[in-house]
């Protein structure tokens, strides 16, 4: 399903772990059968969402534009099915919520890639460049998981986040994400593929208009999409209509805001679980038609 030729993608990613489990039903780990169920169940409604717009909108689309993002723990079953559906399939590889990237499952990565074949894997790493010990020991992993997926021509989908350091933190504030953030984020993506590592696909945070013909170009021949940090929709809609306006973003990976109120409602009785399928549907759909028709103005 991936190609080079890429001019579209628009992915629905629940590839949480511990913070949504966490956040959603407030449990910690280690989980019994029964809440593992419901965390299954609770992504499951998000994946009946993905089909049912997927479902709508598939001759309005060219194919492999739209995406999933899970993982192996709580979706193994939704990564067959989305395989089988003709849905662009990403898997998780990252450990749920370290600091530094490592493994799920350590030096058995590669099968576990393998044994579902996704169009891309995915890693989540926090890198800040002023971190350089912390830097290094990620980047070695990262140069393994780049060099496996190139070997089993499985696409490579990379997800940086670049958190403030204790010390920017104090010197930035609240400005830290305009201030210091895109000029560190450029930094990092440098870095990184200088350590080899190129990913066939960027996930970034919002920049600022100003700064995207930079981060593109420092992102060699890789695509991007914009995450949405579980941002209001108002918020992420600006960021998507900023970074509509660059060819070589050719989509978006925004979850929380899509699934995540429908969820707490479904959680608390407050929507039926068709209830709840629906209104993330409708809103996957929303940044759908936001992207197209900001691609178009």
């Amino acid at each position: 399903m991936q190609s080079k030729n890429l001019k579209q993608l628009y992915i629905l990613p629940f590839d949480h772990r511990a913070s949504f489990f966490r956040d959603l039903f407030g449990w910690q780990e280690p989980l019994n059968a029964k809440q593992k169920a419901k965390v299954k169940e609770a992504k499951g409604i998000i994946f009946e969402a993905f089909k049912k717009v997927k479902r709508r909108m598939n001759s309005a689309l060219p194919e492999g534009t739209l995406g999933v993002l899970v993982d192996e723990e709580f979706g193994s079953e939704i990564l067959r099915a989305a395989k089988k559906l003709g849905a662009v399939v990403i898997l998780t590889t990252e450990k749920s919520g370290q600091k530094i990237f490592d493994f799920e499952y350590g030096p058995k990565f590669g099968q576990h890639i393998l044994k579902f074949k996704p169009d891309y894997a995915k890693v989540l790493v926090r890198y800040n460049p002023v971190h350089k010990k912390d830097n290094l020991a990620q980047l070695k992993n990262l140069k393994k998981i780049t060099d496996f997926c190139k070997k089993n021509k499985i696409g490579f989908l990379f997800e940086l986040l670049v958190p403030a350091s204790p010390a920017q933190v104090k010197k930035f504030g609240k400005s830290y994400d305009l201030k210091a953030r895109p000029a560190l984020s450029l930094r990092a993506i440098k870095e990184i593929r200088a350590a080899g590592i190129q990913p066939d696909i960027w996930k970034l945070e919002a920049m600022p208009k100003n700064y995207w013909s930079k981060i593109i170009k420092a992102g060699g021949k890789a695509k991007i999409v914009i995450l949405g940090r579980a941002g209001s929709k108002a918020m992420v809609s600006q960021w998507l209509k900023t970074a509509a306006q660059f060819k070589d973003i050719i989509g978006f990976a925004v979850g929380r805001t899509i699934f995540y109120s429908p969820l707490e409602k479904w959680r608390d009785g407050k929507l039926t679980k068709n209830q709840a399928v629906d209104l993330i549907a409708k809103n996957f759909e929303y940044f759908i038609n936001l992207w197209q028709k900001s691609k178009r103005s």
